[in-house]
């Protein structure tokens, strides 16, 4: 079964490989006039950065609410008799992360808005006419929750599905600023890599760009995409007074752990030390950001080498598929997902090692006349998963290459594979 991120990425090439089949082949050479406007958004490919955004922050005490959405890739799902019509349907997935106990942990829902086409296509005479109509952050929205949407149960922590619904309009906060960015991804999506100059970002000219969308300009982006790490993100920068003061809600006890006082002292004075920069939601959302970026530009690096270590031998496929995982993270990351390492370092750089193995004793069976008269034979096979990590410009040790290696006697390559298998799934957070 593929790895989840795995799938998803590819649902997303397929997305964009669609969407560009359907330009050349329905409108054949009319949108030629439009390609210039367009490009900006095809320089860079679809997930080449990993970007969420704090869509809004809301609640009083014991009630907040933080909703984050994911703005990697927006998808088209507009009908195919309705495409080149006067409207098109763009899906964003929007994550609502409670505070209060009654409610779940999160809700991720698929959020489809009905935005203007930005051409449409008269058939009859096969002109193509700009609609200059934008959704622009505090204009009333049409919506639905699409498929695929569910919320994560607070009690025991499974999935539960939510049902879709029709279509509604509203003027709430948070569902104008997701339809903004849906409705306007292309512009969106050129503010943000616009934004990146080389390992910075320009936030000043982010926030210019999409204010002119109406968005506000200190809208937050952070490093964090999926619902699991907004969950994290919410908790751990927003709502850390809870959790140092031992208040998360917690029936399930998945998050229980007790703190020592030098424990709780030191959350305190973190607490202290961030609360001015988390009240307007920067200084964390920057540094993460910031990561984001960094890890990015390695997994780009990755792609351009994918399958090839870089003195030139191949990768098997358990070894490309962890690299574009791991490949730039820092080596905290991976103690914290592996546990601690077998460690060795040679000169700048180091080697993170986790073997599994498994060993069968063999015996001989004696009868009572000390003749041998049966046994079985031993066998023994390990396999390690090794992450290679060396110093970036900045001095923090990142991962740079990853080799997993077997062996077995006597074993059966079923055994081997068994062991290799439950490491890489364990390297891959599954």
């Amino acid at each position: 079964m593929p790895l989840p991120w795995l799938t998803e990425m590819t649902r997303a090439k397929k997305a964009a490989r669609l969407s560009t089949v359907l330009n050349r082949d329905e409108v054949a050479g009319l949108l030629a006039h439009v390609k210039l406007g367009l490009m900006g958004a095809l320089l860079f490919p679809v997930n080449a950065f990993a970007f969420g955004v704090i869509l809004q922050y809301q609640g009083e005490v014991d009630d907040r609410e933080l909703y984050f959405a994911d703005v990697r890739t927006i998808s088209n799902r507009t009908p195919p008799d309705q495409i080149m019509g006067p409207t098109e349907i763009r899906e964003i997935g929007v994550t609502a992360v409670y505070e209060n106990a009654n409610k779940p942990e999160f809700v991720h829902m698929k959020l489809q808005f009905q935005c203007p086409n930005a051409y449409t296509m008269d058939m009859a005479k096969f002109k193509l006419t700009e609609n200059k109509t934008k959704v622009r952050a505090g204009d009333a929205v049409t919506f639905r929750i699409g498929p695929g949407s569910y919320k994560l149960r607070r009690s025991d922590l499974q999935s539960e599905p939510v049902a879709a619904s029709d279509w509604k309009t509203s003027n709430a906060p948070m569902l104008s600023k997701a339809g903004a960015i849906a409705c306007n991804h292309i512009e969106f999506d050129q503010a943000l890599h616009a934004a990146i100059k080389g390992d910075t970002f320009d936030f000043d000219g982010f926030g210019k760009r999409i204010g002119k969308l109406g968005l506000p300009e200190d809208m937050a982006l952070i490093g964090q995409v999926l619902p699991s790490e907004f969950l994290d993100f919410a908790w751990s920068d927003f709502w850390w007074d809870k959790v140092s003061a031992g208040k998360r809600p917690d029936p399930s006890g998945k998050w229980a752990k007790p703190l020592s006082e030098a424990d709780k002292q030191a959350a305190i004075k973190k607490l202290k030390d961030q609360q001015q920069a988390l009240l307007s939601a920067t200084a964390s959302a920057k540094a993460s950001l910031m990561e984001g970026i960094k890890r990015s530009k390695a997994d780009m690096e990755a792609a351009r080498n994918a399958g090839r270590r870089a003195d030139g031998p191949r990768m098997t496929k358990t070894e490309s598929n962890l690299m574009m995982l791991w490949s730039g993270r820092p080596e905290r990351d991976v103690i914290n997902t592996m546990g601690n390492p077998e460690f060795n370092q040679v000169g700048d750089t180091r080697f993170l090692r986790y073997t599994h193995s498994w060993e069968k004793a063999g015996f001989i069976a004696y009868n009572g006349q000390g003749m041998a008269v049966g046994g079985e034979v031993g066998g023994y096979a390990m396999c390690f998963v090794e992450f290679r990590v060396r110093k970036d410009a900045n001095g923090e040790w990142r991962v740079d290459d990853i080799l997993v290696r077997s062996d077995y006697e006597d074993a059966g390559l079923g055994r081997t594979r068994g062991l290799c298998d439950e490491l890489a799934r364990k390297a891959a957070g599954s």
